[in-house]
């Protein structure tokens, strides 16, 4: 019986030392990482931790930095890169998880292209210059045995829809892309789902397949993931990481239903495009300090190409959320 009363008064304690917040703030890219809010603020699933959930898009590292810096989010959707870079600058950001282990894909109009050795002598569009989807492209091409300057003409644009509209236009026949970019491409040819004669462009090449055959690995990239920002509730970070894989795997089990709620807060995609992705996105909710060594592994490819995309280092142990 006293058994029963400790319990008792221990379970009341952690419930008073325990408040909601009044507004719990996550900050995300238009990505696939944050596709899974949607359904998290959908179905109240932290309503047991906050009074209210808001999400906010950030479009590029310098906005997200501006939010970073006012303490405006508390958890955020980013490249497992950029949080790293962040990290090194200290700012108070901690890799929680990684979700997303592949997206990235050449849509070409070749349909015999199957690995980047035949893209030799051949010309690449690629969106955002010495950024992580132009350096992992660069990683594989060095580690092929092949010279990126030589072999390949890498022609450079300042953004995906660029690409993505050089593509359409018939003025690229190759184009390094991320979902869910190249499914919109695929709809806007009608490659998808086929013509009755032939789609007018293929995907050629998934980057994290090239990568796991050149570096003998598993055939993944830790590509993004969400961090916490600052001091929060280690309850909190859990319940939060725990309605997000739950959101995750409704994700990937439902993409018709998964394209309209996330078409239905971001009007940039169409339904379709979003629904069709989800077949070409490798998504895994992993711990990311379980995931240490292949994001430092990772990491390390970058250092020897672009270190700035880091911060020029290793992020330290505390990087990784425990």
């Amino acid at each position: 019986m006293k058994k029963l009363v400790l319990v008792f008064f221990i379970f009341i304690a952690n419930v008073i030392a325990f408040e909601k917040m009044e507004k719990l703030v996550i900050t995300g890219p238009v990505a696939t990482v944050s596709h899974p809010f949607f359904k998290m603020i959908q179905d109240g699933a932290l309503s047991d931790v906050a009074k209210s959930v808001e999400f906010i898009i950030w479009k590029n590292p310098d906005e997200l930095r501006a939010i970073l810096l006012n303490k405006g989010a508390h958890f955020v959707a980013i490249p497992t890169n950029v949080a790293a870079n962040l990290y090194n600058k200290n700012i108070d950001i901690k890799l929680l998880n990684v979700p997303v282990w592949g997206i990235l894909e050449i849509l070409t109009r070749d349909k015999n292209i199957k690995s980047i050795e035949d893209f030799k002598g051949k010309e690449i569009v690629v969106p955002f210059r010495s950024d992580m989807p132009d350096i992992v492209l660069q990683a594989i091409i060095k580690k092929a045995g092949l010279d990126v300057k030589k072999d390949f003409t890498l022609r450079y644009v300042a953004t995906p829809p660029d690409a993505m509209q050089m593509l359409i236009l018939r003025r690229a026949d190759n184009v390094l892309l991320a979902e869910p970019a190249t499914s919109m491409a695929m709809r806007k040819t009608g490659s998808f789902p086929v013509k009755l004669i032939a789609p007018e462009i293929y995907r050629g090449v998934k980057l994290e397949k090239e990568w796991g055959r050149v570096f003998k690995a598993d055939g993944k990239i830790p590509i993004a993931g969400v961090g916490v920002v600052g001091n929060i509730e280690p309850k909190i970070v859990q319940r939060f990481n725990d309605e997000y894989q739950k959101a995750l795997e409704w994700y990937k089990s439902n993409p018709k239903e998964a394209g309209e709620l996330v078409a239905k807060n971001i009007d940039l995609f169409k339904p379709e495009a979003i629904s069709d992705s989800i077949a070409h996105v490798q998504l895994q909710n992993s711990s990311a300090y379980d995931s240490k060594a292949a994001i430092e592994d990772f990491f390390k490819n970058m250092l020897e190409i672009e270190p700035k995309l880091i911060g020029g280092k290793l992020p330290s142990d505390g990087f990784y959320y425990k």
